[in-house]
């Protein structure tokens, strides 16, 4: 049995010492302390919540923004129906009576001065504004003429309604920057 040993143990030291493959791997890399490890987690997670709220942070300011410019839209919106009406009842009335419909249309031009306007809005209402002028003029001069409408009335006219689309363009513009 001692035989057997010994066969053994040459067996093993010959496999062992023998082998050159058989060689563990040196490792070089230093070994990081466990406090210096969890300083850098802590550094990583940093980074990682500053980079997550900066995101957030964003787009809740341009929510901010998109609601701001919603709010002015909607202002101008309604100086805009409220223009389109007078403009529809100024349209229906007789030459005759046309006065006091240019009178009302101007107190709406010179409420659309004292609304609340951002950038964009600002823009737009002084389109809408340089439309209302326009049409307020072609209706002065409608009232002024005898027998079919002048050819200067109906540009002016024209003038004015292409102005107001693009000032309505422009209005709906402000909810897309």
């Amino acid at each position: 049995m001692n035989r057997i040993a010994m066969i053994v143990t040459a067996v093993l030291t010959a496999t062992t010492f023998g082998c050159k493959d058989s060689a563990a791997p040196k490792i070089e890399a230093p070994v990081e302390s466990a406090s210096e490890a969890a300083r850098k987690d802590d550094l990583e997670i940093a980074v990682r919540l500053a980079q997550q709220k900066g995101a957030v942070d964003a787009e809740y300011e341009k929510g901010r923004a998109r609601e701001s410019r919603q709010r002015y839209v909607d202002i101008l919106r309604d100086v805009s129906r409220r223009w389109e009406s007078g403009l529809n009842d100024a349209r229906r009335t007789p030459r005759t009576d046309v006065a006091a419909q240019i009178t009302k249309l101007q107190a709406i031009l010179k409420d659309s001065s004292t609304v609340d306007v951002d950038d964009c809005s600002s823009g737009a209402r002084t389109s809408l504004q340089a439309s209302m002028a326009t049409s307020i003029e072609a209706f002065g001069m409608f009232q002024k003429e005898t027998g079919e409408s002048g050819d200067a009335t109906t540009q002016k006219v024209t003038q004015a309604a292409v102005q107001l689309r693009t000032a309505l363009a422009e209005i709906e513009a402000c909810l897309n920057k």
